[in-house]
């Protein structure tokens, strides 16, 4: 019997300690704002490694939007956290170390960007679409918005309509927090679509 407790003693340790070290690891994955010096020290040497950040790291950020879409080109909306920009700006710095990194942007604000394109239907209006961002139940008001008119690649000699829209939102990063966000978007010919991040699992 004593053996078998101590067994069961030595199993129950081990499962503990696995639980434990998955929720650390849960945690550093998840967003945080402000960047402490680790954290920026982190995105640093991501994006320093060898072979760079890496498609399927990215791709994590980018979120295909299928509903909306114009023949060929399909919609998606793309969000650069604070961590994601030190990692995307270290990876195109030459002679950049950690220590720089930190000087760079330990306690300086970063925004939380989004970018969108959204392609819906020909000869779209200017201004047209509408963009929620949900977190919590409650909306996030961006700090600011450029839009322009999404227009289909062409030759130097053809001009295609516009089918949608590019828009590029700055928002705080301290309205940020690390649940779901949700962007809500309503297009004016009555289409409704979301893409949603799930920022406990994103730095």
């Amino acid at each position: 019997m004593g053996r078998i407790s101590k067994v069961s003693q030595h199993a129950l340790r081990k499962l503990l300690a696995m639980v434990l070290s998955a929720a650390v690891a849960m945690s550093a994955a998840a967003y945080d704002y402000p960047l402490s010096s680790t954290a920026i020290r982190d995105a640093y040497f991501l994006g320093r490694r060898q072979g760079g950040l890496g498609t399927e790291f990215l791709a994590d950020y980018r979120q295909v939007i299928p509903s909306l879409r114009v023949e060929e080109f399909i919609s998606f909306a793309r969000i650069e956290t604070p961590f994601v920009q030190v990692a995307v700006q270290s990876s195109q710095k030459l002679n950049y170390s950690a220590q720089d990194a930190v000087e760079d942007f330990h306690g300086k604000p970063l925004a939380f960007r989004i970018h969108l394109e959204i392609c819906y239907m020909p000869d779209a209006p200017p201004d047209a679409v509408k963009i929620k961002l949900i977190q919590n139940r409650k909306e996030i008001v961006p700090d600011s918005v450029d839009r322009s008119g999404f227009y289909p690649p062409t030759d130097i000699y053809t001009r295609l309509p516009s089918i949608g829209e590019i828009m590029d939102l700055l928002v705080d990063s301290s309205k940020i927090d690390g649940s779901t966000l949700t962007i809500e978007i309503e297009t004016p010919d009555g289409q409704n679509a979301q893409a949603k991040f799930e920022l406990q699992t994103l730095r």
